[in-house]
């Protein structure tokens, strides 16, 4: 398998980490009729007392490993520092999407690792959106766009319970990693037949 082929593979793992996590929080909700998506927090469904709370934290633990792929073949598309710099901030983010599933609610680093994903997850999210505004203003201020309002809508709507606010988190996340596999997939094929031409 040669390095653009791979890159190519690895990068559809950003959509599969968006429906794995989907799958495995919608069991976790499914098997636990008590759960109050309007007035709880989604930990709750992995914390002690639930049921099965290894359905959430196996979830998020496994979803993490997806979330690492595709950051290395953002990594391997990478045109310049700023971008490489955002995979790597990604690639962090991933371990503390494990961690959240590993350290559950009702333990004591939970809240850290939880507020930390999304930490993350925005700066590489805003470091990809400078380093790729070099190669495609169009694209680069989208993703630009795209972090500002989703952390200023974080911070100034009145979230009526954790878990929405987590849920839009987790979207908006999807939502960028899309838009990355549409561009780089696009400057692939883009030079790939500039390639052809010569």
């Amino acid at each position: 398998m040669d390095y653009n082929h791979l890159r190519s593979r690895l990068l559809w793992f950003g959509i599969i980490a968006a429906i794995s996590v989907t799958v495995w929080i919608a069991i976790a909700i499914a098997i636990n009729p008590s759960f109050d998506f309007y007035t709880g927090a989604l930990s709750q469904l992995g914390s002690p007392g639930s049921n099965s709370p290894w359905v959430y934290n196996t979830g998020l633990m496994f979803t993490s490993i997806l979330l690492f792929l595709f950051s290395v073949s953002l990594l391997m598309y990478s045109r310049n520092r700023i971008e490489a710099a955002g995979s790597s901030f990604f690639m962090i983010a991933a371990l503390f999407l494990a961690l959240i599933g590993i350290y559950h609610g009702g333990t004591y680093p939970h809240d850290f690792v939880s507020l930390w994903f999304f930490v993350l997850a925005d700066i590489s999210i805003f470091t990809w959106g400078l380093g790729l505004i070099i190669h495609s203003r169009k694209w680069g201020s989208f993703v630009l766009v795209l972090g500002i309002a989703s952390t200023t809508a974080a911070f100034v709507i009145k979230w009526p319970s954790s878990a929405e606010l987590e849920t839009f988190g987790t979207a908006s996340i999807a939502l960028w990693a899309m838009i990355m596999i549409v561009e780089l997939r696009r400057d692939m094929q883009v030079n790939v037949d500039f390639s052809r031409q010569e």
